[in-house]
């Protein structure tokens, strides 16, 4: 069983036919937990947005021109609400929940400030209550490079204003920046502006379950000048009664099986030296090979339109070391669509 989170910066949702597309967009990508920035809600329209979306959701406010989070849960995705928390400014919201599995899930949506000096205050404020047997999920727009050699194209190569404060949070409170584990360099980015790009969209994920992370990908968001961070989460599942997966034998014999798996193989082996639970590295290999082979018999049976495969095209590119080449690309694209 596995858990979808993303975060997505909206750059302003007060347009009616923009925030119905960018809803069924999610729904269609079929995340399970969304997380929102720069909504531009107000508690004038807070409700409205609310029956719009059609599930659980979380808000907190800024203005009609800035700011705002929010936590959109997938319609009819049952989970147990224990706790949840907004600030004034409407930069942070946090949602504490139960799955069926027993397991307790924390996620914070943060929306940290563009100018230099309060994104040093609000970093240096930001806590979590750090619990054994709570996962936590930190992620958003933290305005903030961590890296910015790795993280920058054609900007200034100094470090940004928080940097440090940002890195003495994610210490602090024993989180991972799991993308750049799997990716220690690589070059991929989540802002753009003109010829200018940087990656200051993170999810931040509790120490002590990277092993149990299925992907961690940097996705095309058509809504915004940012693109959107998500991870695929194993979670624990509860004890069940007597059963068990069988492997289709005639998926494996495919090309496409032989393709995906040889690709994910090479990636894996060269990873694995960086999970911290040695122990859970071998059941999570056998979980990866046996999602592996149901997506490939999903997509054996699947014909994708043109908008996903211009979407599958788009970030494929993302994916790759950052070249100005790729990256006029990745724009011709977005054109296309």
């Amino acid at each position: 069983m596995s858990i979808r989170l993303v975060s997505l910066n909206a750059n302003g949702m007060g347009d009616k036919s923009k925030r119905n597309a960018l809803f069924q967009w999610c729904q269609k990508k079929n995340f399970d937990f969304i997380c929102l920035q720069e909504t531009h809600c107000t508690k004038f329209v807070e409700n409205e947005w609310k029956k719009e979306w059609g599930g659980l959701s979380f808000w907190c406010n800024g203005t009609s021109v800035s700011k705002g989070v929010a936590i959109l849960v997938k319609p009819n995705l049952d989970i147990n609400i224990t706790e949840k928390y907004k600030d004034a400014e409407g930069r942070k919201v946090i949602v504490e929940f139960k799955l069926d599995s027993n397991e307790t899930i924390r996620i914070f949506n943060i929306y940290a400030p563009n100018n230099g000096i309060e994104r040093k205050h609000f970093f240096n404020k930001l806590k979590i209550d750090k619990e054994n047997d709570i996962v936590n999920y930190v992620m958003g727009d933290f305005n903030c490079c961590l890296n910015s050699k790795l993280d920058r194209k054609h900007m200034p190569k100094r470090e940004d204003a928080g940097n440090n404060e940002l890195k003495n949070f994610i210490e602090k409170n024993e989180l991972t920046v799991i993308w750049r584990l799997r990716y220690p360099n690589k070059k991929q980015y989540t802002f753009s502006r003109g010829q200018s790009y940087s990656r200051i969209d993170y999810i931040f994920t509790s120490e002590n379950i990277d092993c149990r992370v299925n992907n961690a990908k940097i996705v095309y968001f058509p809504f915004s000048d940012h693109n959107g961070v998500t991870i695929t989460m194993n979670i624990v599942e509860p004890e069940r009664g007597p059963g068990y997966w069988k492997m289709n034998n005639s998926i494996i014999k495919t090309d496409l099986f032989k393709n995906t798996f040889e690709t994910f193989w090479k990636s894996w082996i060269l990873n694995i030296n960086n999970f911290k639970d040695k122990k859970g590295v071998l059941d999570l290999t056998k979980t990866k090979i046996k999602d592996i082979t149901i997506t490939v018999s999903k997509k054996l049976r699947l014909n994708e339109n043109e908008v996903e495969n211009w979407e599958d095209e788009i970030e494929n590119l993302l994916e790759n070391d950052g070249t100005q080449q790729n990256l006029n690309e990745v724009e011709k694209l977005k054109n296309d669509i």
